[in-house]
C-alpha cells in the first residue's frame, strides 16, 4: 500500500511542473532548496540524524537522482506528459534483466507474464496519445525521458542497496538532497536566467511539489524498498503514466484517446497480478 501511495504522489508532480512559468534549472534548484531543511529536520527527529556515514552512502545515488530529476523535468517541455511519464517508467523492463545478477532477486514466471501485460498496456497509453498534443520537439522530449529512465534505474538500484544495509530512510534522503542542492545551484547559475522570476503560483506549486511528490512520494517508495523486490516496486510505478495522463487531461486539457483509457485498465490489471504474486515475499521479509 505504501508503494502505491508513493506512485500516486509522484503522478501529481508532472502536472505541477507543466503549470510552472520558469525554466527547468530554476525549478530543480528551488525544489531542492525547499526540500533540504524539511528532510534535515525529519532525519534529526525521526531518523538517525545526519552524519558523514549517511553522506558517504547517499552521495553517489544523489548524483544520479539529480541528473534524473533534470532530464525528467526537462522532458515535460517537449513531449506530452503521457509519453514523458511512460518512457521514464520503463525501469522495470531493465530491472527484469539485471536484478537477478545485481540484487540476487528471483524473477518468477508469473511476474514476467504480469509484467508483459502491464508493458502492453503502457505501450497503448503512449502510442494512443494524440500527436498534436506534444508541446515541442517530441522526439527530443522522448529522448530526455529515456535518459531519465536510465539514470533513475541506477538510482533505484543504489537506493535499494542502501535500504538493504539498514540505513534510515530520512537520513538517506537528506544525503541525496544535499548533493542535489549543490548540483542544482551550480546548474542554475550556469543555465538559468529566471531564478528570481517566480510568480505566486510558482511558489505554491513548489511547496506542493516538495510536500507531495518529494517528501511523501520518495519516503514511502524508499521505505517500501526494504520489503519489496526492486522489480516489484518498480513495476508498480507503471501506474504513474496512467494517473499522470488522467491528471493532464483534467488539469492541462491534454487529450486522452479511447485507446489510452483501455490501455490504462490493462496496466492496472497487470500490476494487480504483480502485487498478488509479490505478497508472500513481502510477508517473509517483514517477519525477519
Amino acid at each position: 500500500m505504501t508503494c502505491w501511495t508513493a506512485v500516486v504522489a509522484w503522478s501529481i508532480g508532472p502536472v505541477f511542473i507543466a503549470k510552472m512559468s520558469v525554466s527547468t534549472p530554476t525549478i530543480v534548484m528551488w525544489r531542492q532548496l525547499m526540500w533540504l531543511p524539511l528532510l534535515w529536520s525529519l532525519a534529526r527527529t525521526m531518523g538517525d540524524g545526519f552524519t558523514r556515514h549517511h553522506l558517504s552512502v547517499a552521495w553517489k545515488p544523489g548524483i544520479f537522482f539529480l541528473l534524473s530529476v533534470i532530464t525528467g523535468f526537462w522532458s515535460y517541455d517537449y513531449t506530452t506528459i503521457a509519453n514523458a511519464t511512460l518512457l521514464s517508467s520503463l525501469t522495470p523492463a531493465v530491472l527484469l534483466f539485471i536484478a537477478p545478477r545485481l540484487l540476487g532477486e528471483k524473477i518468477t514466471l508469473s511476474r514476467v507474464v504480469y509484467s508483459i501485460v502491464a508493458f502492453v498496456g503502457v505501450s497503448g497509453v503512449v502510442f494512443g496519445a494524440v500527436p498534436s498534443e506534444a508541446p515541442g520537439n517530441a522526439l527530443f522530449g522522448d529522448a530526455l525521458a529515456l535518459t531519465n529512465m536510465a539514470l533513475w534505474t541506477v538510482y533505484f538500484i543504489s537506493a535499494k542497496r542502501a535500504r538493504n544495509e539498514g540505513i534510515n530512510t530520512w537520513s538517506f534522503l537528506t544525503g541525496v538532497c544535499l548533493v542535489n542542492v549543490i548540483g542544482s545551484m551550480l546548474l542554475a547559475l550556469v543555465a538559468s536566467d529566471d531564478v528570481w522570476q517566480l510568480t505566486v503560483q510558482d511558489w505554491l506549486l513548489l511547496v506542493a511539489m516538495t510536500l507531495i511528490p518529494g517528501t511523501i512520494g520518495h519516503y514511502l517508495m524508499t521505505w517500501s524498498s526494504r520489503y519489496l523486490d526492486a522489480t516489484v516496486s518498480s513495476l508498480i510505478t507503471l501506474a504513474g503514466p496512467v494517473l499522470s495522463t488522467a491528471l493532464a487531461f483534467v488539469f492541462l486539457g491534454q487529450s486522452v484517446a479511447v485507446l489510452q483509457v483501455f490501455a490504462g485498465l490493462v496496466v492496472l490489471l497487470g500490476l494487480g497480478g504483480v502485487i498478488v504474486s509479490a505478497r508472500p515475499h513481502a510477508q517473509r521479509v517483514e517477519a525477519t
